[in-house]
């Protein structure tokens, strides 16, 4: 009897299941479905963040997270911000989040670090045919809290005095705090004197009035200042150009290139100590932008990579050889970087590194690196900024996002053949799946 009982209620359990399913709206199941499947994102403030969020909203199953939720919150699927300081890396669910920064991406954008990141390897593989010495400036790090001289600085105050320096502070981007000095036995003298007196320095004391030494450089560089720089209608030029860390894990990297940066003054070398002639020396955009005559020619001080080759061609008789030659130094000083870096990233699925790199070209047409950025300009401030820059950020957040697609993984299953992958403009320059360097090669 209990049994029968047990029987009458289990089949109408089963048969009011079976009702509600039946009565149950499918508008609203196709609605808590679709809300299982969105993917949240959050895109943190400033640096034109609207191109990474207006894009991703135009993406099915994409939504973003409000900027009060999103900065707290670990319920996101990705999350691009400027620093690392707005990631807790502690939390992050590896594999199954994407993060725009590696934990210690520092290593390559720091402007010590990466001389430090560059030596040590190739210290420990002297028989590189090709190494930082090939394109890096000449470059000296500076400590002025320490007491005691370093290799490094004693090798420095045993250089040419007729050297012209730039001096650039170890932790300041957008050319702030650098400043260049053309009397190179006046800034040994600096240096060694403040040396001596280093508590002082820690405590931002001391420094010498009109000297080249601030509380900015306690911690700097001193680069040997390139004086043949290649002119374009006189005036001074960078190249930004992008180099992705598209996965950590395993290690593939790529390359972009970008736009021109050139000076509003033109160039030349009377009064280099000035600071009213830094305009002259100094391509960084956040410079210019100073000038009081950016506003009227900023359309001149951007140039796409294809006005950069007509001029080189028509006004400098360069051939396409040539400028193929400069691309490929290029690629190859950042090939060099990566296997430097290699074996020093803190890699972790889901998490990827976009990076602004200036390069300089000297009037011999050889290519040297300045620095490696993280979390570059995102502005539309010129018709050029404005063609070239969202291609680039819809191309990252496309690869990056399909190589993390779980239907995608493992992803070394993707990158044992890059050609069906959707590159856009970037060139590969590093897999570690197939054991690739463009240098090493």
């Amino acid at each position: 009897m209990q049994q029968t009982q047990r029987g009458r209620k289990i089949k109408k359990s089963q048969s009011s299941k079976k009702i509600r399913s039946q009565t149950e709206d499918p508008k609203k199941k196709s609605l808590n479905k679709k809300a299982l499947c969105l993917k949240y994102y959050f895109v943190g403030p400033g640096n034109n963040g609207k191109l990474i969020s207006n894009y991703l909203s135009q993406q099915s199953g994409w939504k973003l997270l409000d900027a009060e939720n999103g900065k707290s919150s670990n319920d996101f699927y990705l999350k691009w911000v400027q620093t690392n300081s707005e990631i807790q890396f502690q939390y992050f669910k590896e594999g199954q989040q994407i993060i725009n920064h590696l934990p210690n991406h520092m290593i390559l954008t720091s402007k010590q670090l990466i001389i430090q990141t560059m030596k040590e390897y190739e210290r420990q593989n002297k028989q590189l045919q090709f190494n930082s010495s090939h394109f890096f400036p000449e470059t000296y790090r500076i400590d002025l809290t320490q007491e005691f001289l370093s290799n490094e600085e004693d090798q420095f105050l045993k250089t040419d005095n007729s050297t012209v320096w730039i001096i650039k502070p170890t932790y300041f981007n957008c050319g702030r705090g650098i400043k260049l000095c053309s009397n190179a036995k006046k800034l040994k003298q600096e240096f060694q004197k403040l040396k001596q007196i280093s508590n002082s320095i820690k405590a931002s004391k001391g420094f010498l009035p009109n000297g080249v030494f601030t509380p900015n450089l306690r911690k700097c560089i001193v680069q040997k200042y390139i004086q043949n720089p290649l002119l374009l209608d006189g005036r001074k030029f960078d190249i930004r150009c992008y180099v992705l860390i598209a996965t950590s894990r395993p290690l593939f990297v790529l390359f972009q290139h970008g736009y021109l940066r050139l000076s509003v003054d033109k160039y030349n070398v009377e009064d280099m100590d000035d600071e009213k002639n830094r305009y002259k020396h100094l391509t960084n955009a956040a410079i210019q932008k100073k000038h009081p005559s950016f506003s009227s020619s900023k359309e001149s001080t951007i140039w796409s990579m294809q006005q950069f080759e007509q001029y080189l061609k028509e006004k400098m008789s360069v051939t396409q050889d040539q400028i193929d030659k400069i691309y490929l130094q290029m690629k190859r000083i950042f090939a060099h970087i990566i296997r430097c870096a290699a074996d020093k990233f803190e890699k972790r699925l889901g998490t990827f590194e976009m990076m602004g790199c200036d390069i300089m070209i000297d009037t011999n047409l050889k290519v040297y690196l300045i620095e490696m950025n993280t979390n570059p300009a995102l502005f539309l401030d010129t018709t050029t900024q404005a063609q070239v820059i969202p291609p680039v950020v819809q191309q990252t957040l496309d690869l990056v996002i399909y190589l993390n697609d779980e239907k995608n993984k493992p992803i070394e299953k993707c990158l044992q053949n890059t050609n069906k992958l959707k590159l856009g403009n970037w060139e590969v320059i590093h897999n570690e799946t197939i054991n690739f360097n463009l240098v090493a090669q």
